[in-house]
Formats: C-alpha cells, structure tokens, sequence
C-alpha cells in the first residue's frame, strides 16, 4: 500500500518515525524550530499535530507498506 492508503493509526507512527529520525540526522531543533535535539515523549504523542500529513505524503511518497511495518497493525493487530 501507499502512503496515501495509510490509516490514521499507521500515519501516526510515521509521524513518530519521521521526528525520531529529525533527531537521528541532527535537525530535530533545528526544522522544529525548539531548543532541545529529540522528541519529548509529548512531542510523540503530539505527532499527528506536528507534522502535517502533507510532509509525510512527500517523504514517503516512493515506499510501499504492509501492514507489519507497523506496530499497529503488525501480525494481525
């Protein structure tokens, strides 16, 4: 499936995905416009009002998903 095929569940764990890799590649204060370099535990909670779906729409524009890419929906789940 598509990112465009995600439900609202599966597109929030890549909004998750999406800060906690912000924070990997060093951008995290910097696109977020914070000073701290990591998603808070709010932050991830927050996600889904965050980063718009917009962003995640383009950044995964070229992945295909099944649903064990997902903790949500992973075996079944």
């Amino acid at each position: 499936m598509t990112v465009h095929e995600l439900n609202r569940e599966q597109m929030l764990e890549l909004k998750q995905r999406y800060l906690e890799m912000l924070a990997d590649e060093g951008n995290y204060a910097a696109v977020l416009n914070v000073d701290y370099d990591e998603p808070s535990y709010n932050d991830l909670a927050m996600a889904d009002e965050i980063v718009p779906d917009d962003i995640i729409f383009t950044h995964y524009e070229d992945t295909c998903f099944v649903p064990d890419d997902f903790f949500c929906t992973a075996c079944g789940n």
